[in-house]
């Protein structure tokens, strides 16, 4: 689950692509799934993001954050189904005393929420998986103007997200092998068993933020004006995939406006 945060190399047209319209496909995806709430059209950008996903080769990369998600995209599609209160029961969740109802129509939204927000989460990984972290801070900083600070800081604590789970895995790994168990169903005391886990973690973590900003002095950081070695520009693919995407969000609210898209 922590590799999803890191770019995967390879040489595929996705990974080509300028970073901001990468960024700005993503944000289309946000926008036009925030926009509908039938199924049909969640399911359908659910499927044209898994086909991004595999047309850049990173689908099976994302497998793992896939199936994560789908444990908490059927516990929101549990909930919705449940409490939604409208329409037709199908079924009973337990039949012998006719208790947790679920309907039609709540069945059918929270397939559409879960669509939503599987759709929504694996775009911005699959951004992530395509586009290199020095490449997505030149975006953020010379095309749309983002303060440097702000844009490294993001990117760092985003790029700690792998590390930070693989250090919890390696403090957990050696004290289970000096027979210290963490392992178990019974939540209460699978918490009350990592927490000796967060004191080396914590130790870990700040050590790594006095490493890093060791290194960011040394490379003289914030010391005067800043260059870059290569800039990615625009090509014609570019171009033409972001006006695209610009018509294909603007028909989508102009479908939604039509009462296209609902449930």
């Amino acid at each position: 689950m922590a590799a999803v945060a890191e770019y995967i190399s390879r040489n595929s047209p996705i990974h080509r692509l300028n970073p901001l319209t990468k960024m700005i496909w993503a944000l289309s995806i946000l926008g036009v799934g925030l926009l509908f709430n039938d199924y049909r059209y969640l399911l359908a950008l659910l499927a044209s993001v898994l086909l991004v996903a595999a047309a850049a080769g990173v689908l099976r990369s994302l497998l793992p954050a896939a199936a994560g998600l789908t444990v908490f995209a059927l516990i929101l599609l549990l909930i919705q189904a449940l409490f939604y209160g409208q329409g037709q029961v199908l079924f009973y969740l337990v039949p012998v005393s006719n208790r947790l109802a679920v309907t039609g129509p709540g069945l059918l939204s929270g397939i559409a929420m879960a669509a939503r927000m599987m759709a929504l989460v694996l775009s911005f990984l699959i951004f992530l998986a395509t586009t290199r972290t020095r490449d997505i801070v030149l975006t953020l900083v010379e095309k749309l103007k983002v303060p440097y600070d702000y844009a490294f800081m993001f990117m760092t604590a985003l790029r700690f997200i792998p590390a930070f789970f693989s250090e919890v895995r390696q403090v957990s790994e050696a004290q289970q092998a000096r027979a210290y168990a963490v392992e178990g169903w019974n939540p209460v005391k699978k918490i009350r068993a990592y927490a000796p886990v967060a004191v080396p973690l914590v130790l870990l973590s700040l050590n790594k933020a006095d490493q890093l900003a060791m290194a960011m002095e040394t490379r003289g950081y914030s010391g005067g004006l800043r260059t870059c070695l290569r800039e990615a520009k625009m090509g014609v693919a570019d171009y033409g995939l972001s006006v695209l995407l610009a018509l294909l969000l603007v028909g989508s609210a102009a479908a939604r406006l039509a009462g296209y898209g609902l449930m």
